[in-house]
């Protein structure tokens, strides 16, 4: 199976009223690709957040609360956008790819697999964000080219280590990214945007 090209879509697009379209333009500019999306938790994952700062639920259960709001979004961005189907494991790629969609994890029972067989599984904090999980992904998955679409510009000549101190990816993905060759940085909200290399 050749690997796909993987695109971590950020949570913050889901409050867009323009993302469903412009997500859907983007995906078919690449139909002719393999694709496989990932997208983040947005204003979801900041109520399980909040609400461990307030409560003090701890980094285990925030994380595995953290990861079900993750396929709660999956599954939001399926309503919105008809070519995303979700799957929860790779061996369904094939057959949505088949069908002519674009598969999009759920990543909550392939990141609890990986945690169980990895010798170095990600940490179970909030210095772990759905940036560092699709870069997981990719990196098991072998892929090609890990694609961000993200709500905010790249300043110029940034790279992988200063992008997560401006914010821009969690403090984890440089090295959850590590063997990654190929990382793009797209600002989906702007249009004329083009994707920018991410370099180590």
């Amino acid at each position: 199976m050749r690997a796909p090209v993987v695109l971590k879509v950020g949570g913050s697009l889901l409050d867009w009223p323009g993302f469903p379209t412009t997500l859907e333009s983007y995906l078919q500019g690449r139909r002719a690709e393999r694709l496989l999306a990932v997208i983040g938790g947005g204003s979801i994952t900041d109520i399980v957040r909040r609400l461990d700062r307030l409560h003090g639920l701890g980094d285990e259960r925030s994380h595995h609360l953290a990861l079900r709001s993750l396929d709660l979004t999956a599954q939001l961005l399926a309503a919105m956008v008809p070519s995303l189907v979700v799957i929860e494991r790779f061996e369904s790629l094939g057959p949505v790819w088949e069908a002519s969609k674009v598969p999009l994890l759920a990543p909550r029972a392939f990141l609890d697999e990986d945690d169980a067989q990895s010798s170095d599984p990600l940490p179970h904090n909030w210095e772990v964000t759905s940036d560092s999980i699709a870069a997981r992904v990719a990196d098991r998955l072998e892929s090609p080219e890990l694609v961000l679409l993200k709500s905010a510009p790249l300043p110029p000549g940034t790279d992988r280590r200063v992008a997560s101190r401006l914010g821009l990816v969690d403090p984890v993905f440089p090295e959850a990214a590590r063997r990654l060759d190929r990382v793009l940085y797209l600002n989906l909200r702007e249009s004329r945007a083009d994707p920018t290399l991410l370099p180590p």
